[in-house]
């Protein structure tokens, strides 16, 4: 093990399950979740909880980078039952620890849920304003906005608007309102890495999908800034 230090909270999701993989080798990784993490492939595991702020703060000790994926990911999510203490305070925490701890970067996981409300026959840049269709794509807003927000304290932000993920093995196809707006596990693993490792960036908000004929984010500024050059895709 190697590289940068790298905190991943969220863990033992199914993101963070799959992406420590191929990180095996090129980070020295501590795992942070509240649930059991399986298989930690030799990485230090830490129980915490990202609403808990003194949690978060001894999570972040020590690391170079954070990549913040806990957070409750279901559009239909309750603002005061998980909301409010997950993908509010919880990420707020995040952020405040990992600059009080000095790490350079946290990468967050945003969704494509912060663009989703725009016709599904446009390909929407990264600039263009907000658009989310449900609560829990406000929280997702929060977060991006948030990132800034540090950004301007010297914390390095960058955040990924994730779109549906397409597993290893399932058929290419079109998910719901989210059009060709999915990501494969691989390129999202790439995705991520590109992102600790990019360069010179103080604060980007990047697409997160693979290469699509009709795209419903577009990825070009994804690619410019990061080098990230998917792998699947429609096309």
């Amino acid at each position: 093990m190697a590289g940068k230090r790298v905190l991943i909270t969220g863990a033992a999701g199914f993101i963070g399950s799959y992406i420590r993989e191929p990180f095996d080798d090129r980070y020295t990784m501590r795992l942070a979740d509240i649930a059991e993490i399986e298989n930690p492939r030799g990485h230090e595991v830490m129980q915490a909880d990202i609403a808990d702020l003194d949690q978060m703060q001894r999570a972040c000790e020590g690391m170079d980078t954070v990549v913040h994926l806990a957070a409750d990911r279901s559009p239909a999510a309750d603002f005061y039952e998980t909301l409010l203490s997950l993908n509010i305070i919880g990420t707020y925490n995040v952020f405040r620890a990992a600059k009080d701890q000095g790490c350079e970067r946290v990468v967050f996981a945003s969704s494509i849920n912060a663009m989703l409300a725009y016709p599904p026959d446009l390909s929407v840049t990264w600039d263009m304003p907000v658009n989310p269709p449900n609560v829990y794509g406000v929280t997702k807003c929060f977060g991006e906005a948030l990132g800034q927000c540090f950004a301007h304290d010297g914390l390095s932000s960058i955040a990924i608007r994730i779109g549906g993920i397409k597993r290893e093995g399932e058929p290419a196809r079109d998910q719901g309102d989210m059009g060709q707006g999915w990501i494969s596990q691989r390129d999202l693993a790439q995705l991520i890495g590109c992102c600790i490792d990019v360069e010179g960036v103080d604060f980007a908000i990047v697409h997160g999908q693979s290469r699509h004929e009709t795209p419903r984010l577009d990825i070009s500024h994804t690619c410019e800034i990061l080098g990230y050059e998917p792998q699947d895709g429609t096309i």
